[in-house]
């Protein structure tokens, strides 16, 4: 301990290191320690006047109703030659004047001043007054240095594993220009203490919630008392990478790059990146920050949630320490709270309130999170963040991308086609494109990445990986078939061919022709396919995705229907969320019983049918992406859905002529057939859509198959026949023997 003769005993110089500073403060935590020992002597003295701070003296009690120091205590204090009272007093005064003289020579005089004076900018920082800063850094001496530990020990008598508790900081500071009042404010809740974890309340065995505080043991987290010795990089948060600032130049040029600038400049920066995956969004941001020197703290909703379950860890530590860090360091705080699985999301509901309270306590703290779209849950966790939207690559952009990521890996004129037929489908980032390159490669890993790479395996890729969280409310339904391939008449065609342009080139129009700045709803597509059943509708819907090289989702409707309130619509939000995301296509087959025509009020549950029929035509008409419709009767619908549906096509029963081409295309190439076979006979005599002749020749061909014979005239009557009685039909039994039922008026005009 420096020499204590003069006022000053040491030169007023500036401080070289944090070691050094720490030196000092373990010099005046001693002297509070003597100042204990002269205030506090009865709680270390027994009644005999022997050491025994463990137990409790007589003369305690009695001091503490008098304010006077027992005859043993006085004499165990001469006995010890302890320095008097007052001599301990301005030794404590000293050593504070002291450090606050060399802090201010270190300021002046060095340009690493900062790099020094840890504990000052840990002060600065969280706003803490002199007793929560005594505090804090006599718990972190007692913590990381033996000498400080055993000079505690002393005066309480403690073991070596022990934690000091709030009492003993409490009679250590009892500072004269405080009440006990104050020391205990620094030690609430809410306090910058404990509330950025700068200290840690212990429980100790049978810890309960009627436990005194004095009792609560302080402890600091080894991250302060590494930050203390200037070890900045001792620590990261769970759940958290750290991106340190590098002063790159970087100088951004988009207007949503100077837009992330700029409120990163901001003293209250809380803002969130909207846009979908592999846009570059978090390299951005960090690479702005960097530019501006901050280091940037990444936080994982997803890995957060992992280390809580995995760990069992306390959500306010993890908070705090998060929070803590990312102040400490000035750093900009990244989230990424985006695609979260269910559990995540269900858990981040169930704290959100909690969670929100750490985020929106600090105006310092500079937020910036990655969201697809803000959300009721988003907004309950962050309140409301300024927006910066990035922009999904347009379509005209998707050739290129893709050629870029296909060039190295396929012959140019190759990787020119598949980019040209791959750009017709999604429209996907660069990374989304990679990303969709190594999954194909994988699933194919055995084979030649010039025979794996075709557009059909890439689309297949595609159509299994995105829209996966669809699963569980809609299935995933495809087919190989193109629109040459079904029978369709020449007006459906037109229209079929109509949709299929505006699902290619809306974007264009919108964005690059101007026309969004007129249509408030954006460019979603709906499309309204009716008729009788097995007309076609459902497979028309696979076909125009096949067209358009996506996936197609059907809604099964028996599992968003809810009977609870508020569900249904819960569901059907998730549904349009994800599908928008995943830019997969949703059929919502039978709408009939989503979209019915809205009643009069007579009850509750007609007012919450309503709810439900106006939220979903809402949504409908806000979805951006391709939306398809089918119902057998379409006079069932609710009139409003007409203003929301782009396209109408009503599918009415093939005419003869179709129906014999149906009958030949069902029945597939490679199924033996016989010489007698009159499919206009039979499509003459049976009214049948494709649904149900698709039934019936299937069912003639397991016939054929069970006897080993090739398909037959008769087996195909017979068959249409069973189909026909199913579909509510009466058909005579000795019908197959009027041979005017097997005449058909068409027999040779449509060879």
């Amino acid at each position: 301990m420096p020499d204590e003769t003069n006022e000053f005993p040491l030169p007023v110089t500036a401080f070289e290191s944090p070691h050094e500073v720490l030196h000092y403060y373990g010099a005046l935590f001693v002297a509070l320690c003597l100042r204990y020992i002269h205030r506090h002597v009865e709680t270390i003295v027994n009644d005999a006047g022997g050491y025994s701070p463990k137990s409790v003296a007589l003369a305690e009690l009695i001091h503490t109703l008098s304010g006077e120091s027992s005859k043993q205590g006085i004499d165990w204090l001469k006995n010890k030659n302890l320095p008097p009272q007052e001599r301990c007093e301005q030794m404590v005064q000293l050593f504070s004047e002291h450090i606050r003289l060399r802090t201010e020579k270190t300021y002046e005089t060095k340009s690493n001043a900062q790099s020094i004076l840890y504990i000052d900018a840990i002060k600065d920082r969280f706003i803490l007054n002199d007793l929560e800063t005594y505090i804090l850094i006599s718990a972190a001496l007692i913590q990381f240095d033996e000498r400080y530990t055993r000079a505690w020990q002393y005066v309480t008598g403690s073991s070596p594993n022990e934690i000091p508790s709030a009492g003993f900081f409490l009679k250590l500071l009892d500072f004269s220009a405080h009440t006990l009042e104050d020391i205990y404010q620094c030690l609430q809740p809410q306090s910058p203490l404990l509330r950025y974890g700068l200290i840690i309340l212990k429980p100790l065995p049978g810890w309960d919630t009627q436990t005194p505080d004095i009792y609560a043991r302080l402890a600091v987290p080894k991250s302060i008392l590494a930050y203390f010795l200037g070890n900045t990089n001792a620590y990261v948060p769970s759940a958290c990478r750290l991106i340190y600032k590098n002063q790159c130049e970087y100088t951004p040029h988009s207007a949503i790059e100077k837009a992330i600038c700029q409120h990163l400049k901001s003293d209250n920066c809380r803002m969130c990146i909207l846009g979908y995956n592999g846009m570059g969004r978090e390299k951005t941001v960090i690479q702005i920050a960097q530019s501006l020197g901050y280091d940037t703290l990444c936080l994982s909703f997803k890995a957060l949630h992992k280390e809580i379950q995995q760990n069992q860890k306390n959500i306010h530590e993890l908070f705090a320490d998060i929070i803590r860090e990312a102040l400490i360091r000035n750093a900009v705080l990244w989230v990424d709270a985006q695609d979260l699985p269910s559990d995540t999301r269900e858990w981040l509901e169930l704290h959100a309130d909690r969670i929100r309270h750490y985020f929106e306590s600090e105006d310092l703290l500079k937020i910036a999170v990655r969201l697809q779209r803000q959300t009721t849950l988003s907004r309950q966790i962050f309140g409301e963040l300024s927006e910066i939207v990035y922009p999904q690559p347009g379509r005209d952009e998707q050739p290129a991308l893709w050629f870029d990521c296909l060039k190295t890996l396929l012959p140019k004129k190759q990787a020119k086609q598949t980019a040209e037929i791959m750009a017709q489908g999604y429209c996907l980032s660069a990374r989304e494109i990679q990303d969709t390159i190594e999954n194909t490669l994988t699933r194919f890993s055995l084979a030649n990445s010039s025979t794996v790479l075709t557009p059909e395996n890439l689309t297949d890729t595609l159509n299994k990986t995105r829209g996966q969280r669809l699963e569980g409310l809609a299935t995933l339904r495809s087919t190989s078939l193109f629109l040459k391939d079904i029978v369709l008449s020449d007006e459906t065609r037109k229209i079929l061919d109509e949709i299929l342009n505006y699902a290619r080139y809306s974007d264009m129009v919108m964005q690059q022709w101007g026309f969004a700045k007129y249509n408030v709803s954006g460019a979603g597509l709906s499309v309204l396919l009716s008729g009788v059943p097995g007309t076609g509708k459902t497979l028309t819907a696979l076909v125009l995705a096949h067209e358009l090289g996506r996936a197609l989702y059907v809604v099964d409707l028996s599992r968003i229907v809810d009977k609870y309130i508020g569900e249904t619509e819960k569901k059907l939000s998730q549904i349009f969320d994800e599908a928008e995301y995943s830019q997969a296509m949703l059929l919502f087959d039978e709408a009939d019983s989503l979209f019915a025509k809205r009643t009069d009020v007579k009850s509750s549950n007609d007012r919450y049918a309503n709810l439900e029929v106006n939220y979903l035509l809402q949504r409908l008409e806000a979805y951006r992406g391709v939306s398809i419709l089918t119902t057998n009767f379409g006079g069932g619908l609710d009139e409003a859905l007409a203003r929301r549906i782009q396209f109408k096509i009503e599918f009415p029963m093939p005419d003869p002529m179709q129906r014999v081409e149906l009958w030949e295309r069902l029945i597939p190439k490679d199924a033996p057939r016989a010489d007698d076979i009159d499919l206009h006979a039979i499509a003459h005599h049976f009214e049948m859509s494709g649904g149900h002749i698709k039934n019936a020749i299937f069912r003639a061909s397991i016939r054929a198959a069970s006897i080993h014979s090739p398909i037959t005239h008769d087996m195909l009557w017979d068959a249409a026949v069973h189909e026909y009685r199913s579909m509510g039909h009466i058909i005579r039994d000795d019908c197959h023997e009027d041979e005017s039922w097997h005449e058909s008026p068409y027999s040779g005009r449509f060879d």
